[in-house]
């Protein structure tokens, strides 16, 4: 069984790749679970036509091996450019490229990307199989059960037809309709992995919250899921996928490297955007050794960023609301970690729920 950290969209950045990784490589269950990791979604357009403006999305280590890229698109032209873009420049960084059809954000349905593409499955068939005539990698998509609860039929013989033409495909388990709400059909999922095609893995994806959930998910009734993802249980809780349980000091660690990681990172990625090479596997060395600039150009932003997962790394500590409230204006690296410091030399204790 191999488990997958969700790629999401402002949260599986390079930096909090990082961090699940080193975790699961110190606590995890290596015998019984593999780890994998995506990047977060990059416009395909916007890579073909300034890629300065989203190529940071798939900045990754070599450390994080293997990852997958995820691209979402509107346009089929760019689309299929970009697939042969990627897999000719980072066939040796990634280990497959995955097309979101998953995403229900206006934003990115409006672009005729994200959960769009179930609005149009013929087209959508069409453009898939292009994409696998040129593609030497693996090749998966990422979707969800249906439009609506009126379309799971359909959707079924959508995603039996397109099988054939992928490597994987990861299942949500709400409809576009439901967005982010809390019930969802995992049934719908289990049911899908016996009509795909044997070649085509089947990867559950939604409402784990739990290592011990990860057992019970990713199997029923006799059928049993290639792989099982992870999203936003990972928040804050990078140990949701070993049987670990941190201690407060352990979690003042993780997240000042988790914030030294993030600003490790733009460092880097500021220098290949002046030499314009998009070297987007980062030296390990580089990670380990060099050191934080605590001023540049977009650091009050990062630190603006790395809150929200500040935010869910204290969540269930107690005087986090009194803390969230100081660092919520907080703009400078010194004064973060000063702060961060501080909140954790108060004597009480951790409390996962």
């Amino acid at each position: 069984m191999i488990l997958w950290l969700a790629p999401m969209d402002w949260f599986t950045d390079c930096a909090f790749r990082q961090i699940t990784k080193e975790i699961f490589e110190k606590y995890g269950e290596k015998e019984k679970y593999d780890f994998r990791l995506w990047t977060e979604f990059m416009n395909a357009d916007g890579y073909m036509i300034n890629p300065t403006g989203v190529i940071r999305h798939l900045l990754t280590s070599k450390k994080q091996a293997p990852v997958v890229a995820q691209i979402f698109w509107g346009n089929e032209d760019m689309l299929l450019k970009c697939f042969a873009d990627i897999q000719n420049k980072y066939a040796e960084i990634f280990s497959g490229i995955e097309l979101n059809m998953w995403c229900p954000a206006r934003n990115v349905m409006s672009t005729g990307g994200g959960s769009a593409l179930l609005r149009c499955r013929p087209q959508t068939v069409d453009t898939i199989r292009k994409i696998s005539w040129i593609m030497k990698m693996p090749f998966s998509v990422k979707t969800r059960t249906g439009l609506d609860e009126q379309d799971l039929e359909e959707q079924t013989i959508f995603l039996t037809e397109i099988s054939k033409y992928l490597t994987a495909i990861t299942v949500h388990w709400r409809t576009v309709k439901q967005g982010y709400a809390d019930n969802g059909n995992w049934e719908f999922i289990y049911a899908l992995k016996k009509k795909v095609d044997k070649n085509c893995k089947v990867i559950g994806n939604g409402w784990i919250k739990s290592y011990e959930d990860i057992a019970t998910y990713s199997q029923w009734d006799g059928v049993v899921l290639d792989w099982v993802l992870i999203g936003q249980a990972a928040i804050g809780n990078p140990w949701v996928f070993t049987p670990h349980i941190p201690s407060r000091q352990e979690i003042k660690e993780t997240i000042l490297r988790h914030l030294e990681y993030m600003m490790t990172y733009e460092i880097f990625f500021q220098e290949q955007v002046k030499l314009f090479d998009w070297t987007l596997s980062m030296p390990t060395a580089l990670l380990l050794d060099k050191p934080i600039v605590q001023s540049f150009d977009r650091s009050h932003v990062l630190i603006s960023e790395f809150r929200k997962h500040l935010f869910q790394y204290v969540k269930w500590i107690p005087e986090s609301k009194e803390f969230k409230q100081k660092v919520s204006t907080i703009s400078e690296y010194g004064l973060l970690v000063e702060e961060i410091q501080n909140f954790f030399t108060i004597p009480t204790e951790s409390h996962w729920s």
